[in-house]
């Protein structure tokens, strides 16, 4: 996805958030470093989460602090498992439980910090959580990721938040039930609230997924032009992918990598209209390949 000129004080508040999670910290370094950085790759940026990623690279140095973000991923987590009984009871009393386990899935992913962006604070979702998940989808493609699983299919799952990859491990079962195996990518590095290997296994993860593999890279998003020889196997090798959140979206919505079912909540007007949405919809989508 291209870069839209929403996308710079979008970052730009984000950076001064993740700034002040660091004690004794106002901001000011990591906020003109960041300008630095956008202002040269802005321009000529033709991708919203490469130049994302270049800033958030660059703020952190500034910062000099690997995971600023530490402890609300860890009591992201904790609230994510508070509310984990509650929506298991939903999936286990719909009439479709992969639908349940998706809209679950895509409730999680309003984990994600910052002025105006979603919540200010993992313990929001408590009281949010009904709500969000009586909207169900907004866009439902569900029937058609359902008709690609099965038999000897691998499907790669790109997570997305902590927290939101706790609510993810029912609907990783509800895929392996068909018979599918799942590989899970996470970060390489510590970037924003993403899962990286040591978060997934603090929630379970490896007890759940067939196999694990990470970027090898501090991104936005997966950057194939950059990942672990791993991960782009993994993409090679795969069925189907399922992909979590805005970033996968902005990072490989241009890529010619076939069918991709992006699961998310829209989350600003630049994404909701990339993909023909409203802000604040809940989104399971098929784009690329057999998109019919």
């Amino acid at each position: 996805m291209k870069p839209d000129p929403e996308c710079v004080p979008c970052l730009l508040k984000r950076v001064l958030f993740q700034s002040r999670l660091v004690a004794d910290e106002d901001g000011a370094r990591p906020v003109a470093a960041a300008l630095q950085e956008m202002a040269n790759a802005h321009p000529g940026a033709q991708n919203s989460a490469k130049m994302a990623s270049r800033v958030h690279r660059k703020a952190y140095d500034a910062l000099n602090v690997k995971d600023p973000y530490h402890e609300l991923k860890v009591r992201s987590d904790e609230v994510a498992e508070m509310l984990l009984p509650h929506l298991r009871e939903v999936i286990e009393s719909s009439e479709d439980r992969m639908e349940a386990a998706v809209i679950g899935s895509i409730v999680g992913n309003i984990m994600d910090f910052g002025p105006g962006i979603a919540i200010q604070h993992p313990d929001e979702l408590i009281d949010a959580f009904q709500g969000l998940m009586s909207q169900g989808l907004d866009v439902n493609d569900v029937g058609k990721l359902r008709s690609r699983l099965g038999g000897d299919t691998t499907v790669l799952y790109l997570f997305d938040n902590c927290g939101e990859s706790v609510f993810d491990r029912l609907l990783i079962k509800e895929i392996q039930k068909l018979g599918s195996e799942v590989v899970g990518v996470v970060k390489g590095e510590p970037i924003l609230t993403d899962v990286t290997r040591e978060d997934a296994e603090r929630v379970g993860l490896g007890d759940v997924l067939d196999r694990i593999v990470d970027t090898g890279q501090f991104a936005i998003g997966v950057d194939l032009s950059t990942a672990s020889e791993a991960c782009r196997a993994e993409f090679k090798k795969a069925d189907v992918i399922i992909s979590k959140g805005m970033a996968n979206f902005e990072a490989l919505s241009d890529e010619d990598i076939g069918e991709v079912f992006y699961l998310m909540r829209a989350k600003c007007d630049p994404v909701a209209n990339a993909l023909g949405v409203r802000k604040g919809d809940n989104v399971a989508m098929s784009w690329g390949a057999h998109n019919d």
